[in-house]
């Protein structure tokens, strides 16, 4: 008998289930009818793909991450995401220790009609579980490692700006974020939703395309690198925790590395968090970047609240999707104070 534990979630959530028997389907068809399935155990954490702690018998534990179904509950941007991942593998190897090892993909969807992988199981503990255990030497520490490893993957540099594999391509950034607005604006009224502000927003980038295209030179962006990313290690007492291990890489993209996710929940953190050792972490981490601080000019002030409108429009999509209407109300309100900056 299979040891089988899933979370149980609503008939009408975005992820559902994988049922056991598709489960034992994938399991054969990436190691063999012989090798018998021991045990599996949905994980928390994501929003996106269901990711299963997967066991067997004579091998290591492996991580098997399924995708969403398409449908019309996908975002522009969340159309065929591990499909992504797999074909940014290659420009991730500065970090390739850190990451997980590709066992097994198949995106024939021949078993499921889902996209699915499996991957080497990463030891470790998820910052964010762990968050409120650390004291403010060891967090700090932390942040400031995940600094060096946003550096080291902005450092990555690319031909185009966008999603190659997945999404349009342009030359010029400023096509790039009038591309992503346009988009945003169309899944936020297919879901009802007022997309006013979002409009609003598109219009100072159309007359404003200049001070995007200072950005010439596409960096790669991790796209969701945060503490429910990573992976840590405690060590001995006097001795920090260190990153392990960097999951869940198929939203990156090529663009300006201010408009990284990273940066918007710096952002976040450091304005709304009520805890003073989050909001030193943001600092640490800007001390550590490879800009040394959050950059004060003009030109990249107005980037940088650009991009914050991008994301809260994503976090809007998200939220709804969640049943947080309370959130979703929020998201207006931080889009005015945007505006607002943007407007002055």
């Amino acid at each position: 008998m299979v040891e089988y534990t899933m979370i149980e979630r609503a008939l009408d959530a975005f992820q559902q289930p994988v049922s056991l028997e598709h489960i034992q389907a994938m399991c054969q068809r990436a190691f063999g009818e012989d090798r018998a399935l021991i045990s599996v155990k949905e994980l928390g954490g994501g929003g996106h793909n269901n990711t299963y702690r997967v066991v067997l018998a004579d091998m290591a534990p492996v991580i098997l991450r399924v995708s969403p179904a398409h449908g019309p509950h996908l975002a522009q941007h969340e159309i065929n995401l591990m499909r992504n991942e797999q074909y940014v593998q290659p420009f991730l190897a500065p970090i390739a220790p850190l990451m997980p090892k590709t066992l097994m993909i198949d995106f024939t969807q021949q078993l499921i009609k889902r996209d699915y992988m499996f991957q080497t199981c990463m030891e470790g503990e998820l910052w964010s579980d762990i968050e409120n255990e650390l004291t403010l030497e060891e967090d700090l520490a932390l942040y400031r490692q995940m600094a060096e490893i946003a550096s080291i993957i902005h450092g990555i540099e690319g031909e185009t700006f966008g999603q190659p594999l997945i999404g349009r391509t342009f030359d010029t950034w400023s096509a790039q974020v009038i591309h992503s607005l346009e988009n945003s604006i169309r899944d936020i009224e297919a879901v009802q939703l007022d997309a006013a502000d979002m409009c609003a927003l598109l219009d100072l980038v159309l007359a404003h395309q200049d001070l995007l295209d200072e950005v010439r030179q596409p960096r790669l962006l991790h796209g969701d690198l945060w503490t429910f990313n990573l992976l840590v290690k405690r060590g001995g007492e006097h001795q920090v925790p260190a990153i392990c291990a960097v999951l869940d890489s198929d939203r990156c993209w090529w663009g300006d590395p201010l408009a990284d996710w990273t940066m918007f929940l710096l952002h976040i953190k450091a304005t709304e968090s009520p805890d003073p050792k989050v909001v030193a972490g943001t600092q640490a981490f800007w001390q550590t970047y490879a800009t040394g601080a959050e950059p004060s000019d003009p030109s990249a002030q107005f980037r940088l609240h650009v991009y914050y409108g991008m994301n809260f429009g994503g976090a809007r999509l998200e939220l709804y999707r969640q049943h947080n209407h309370a959130r979703v109300s929020q998201t207006y309100q931080r889009m005015q104070e945007i505006l607002d900056f943007l407007q002055r």
